[in-house]
């Protein structure tokens, strides 16, 4: 959380999130979205259609348990007119239901029991599907003492949006992103900063992803990949 400080600074980057917020754009995942963002990608769906089947899922769904138990034709009728659609869905169900039975929630409460290294390793074993710059933004979220997974080409878009001045470094920002919002907007706003500099909520790492996965080559999904 935030310690309390009203500061400027803090006072502009509340204004920054806000103003994102209410803005006509596509909107960040949110924890169990990285989830159907990165297993979207390994079946070889462009980034910026894999975020149009997210959004379509959450028009559709109220939650991911209304996702866990739906019909995978339900499912793929949500998702779009994608040839990637129905096996999408599939997984979709598959993982998430896997999810559900070994953690018993949908949920990445269970990263902030541990240290940022310990934290990421339970993630890598727990759900390999996901890439580095996923892995990155959730423990970010959840793991108390975990770095800003900014990109360079974030960090410029901070700038462009005044956080801080022209030349802040990452240090700064994150200072100032610590003092100023819960960690879960601190995570939505470095999204949107990545989505205005690559149009990737987690910049180069899900878009390497995407490409080995159009080339055909071992992609991040992994059937049956929760272990049990």
């Amino acid at each position: 959380m935030t310690n309390g400080k009203d500061t400027p600074e803090a006072a502009a980057i509340r204004e920054t999130l806000e103003k994102k917020r209410s803005e006509d754009r596509a909107q960040p995942p949110r924890a169990m979205d990285h989830l159907a963002l990165a297993l979207m990608v390994g079946l070889g769906a462009e980034v910026k259609d894999a975020l149009e089947g997210l959004a379509h899922l959450r028009r559709d769904f109220v939650d991911w348990n209304e996702v866990r138990v739906a019909r995978v034709q339900e499912l793929a009728k949500s998702i779009g007119n994608f040839p990637w659609a129905e096996a999408a869905a599939g997984v979709l169900k598959e993982e998430y239901n896997a999810f559900f039975d070994k953690k018993g929630a949908l949920g990445f409460d269970f990263l902030a029991s541990g240290k940022p290294a310990e934290s990421r390793r339970t993630l890598v074993q727990f759900l390999p599907c996901l890439g580095k710059g996923a892995q990155s933004i959730l423990l970010y979220e959840f793991c108390p003492g975990a770095t800003l997974p900014l990109s360079d080409e974030g960090l410029r878009s901070a700038r462009k949006d005044g956080v801080g001045g022209k030349n802040i470094d990452r240090n700064q920002l994150t200072r100032i992103m610590a003092e100023s919002l819960p960690l879960a907007e601190a995570a939505e706003l470095v999204q949107y900063w990545e989505l205005d500099a690559t149009g990737s909520p987690y910049s180069e790492p899900l878009k390497r992803d995407a490409h080995l996965a159009k080339k055909g080559k071992k992609g991040v999904v992994k059937s049956k990949s929760l272990p049990q």
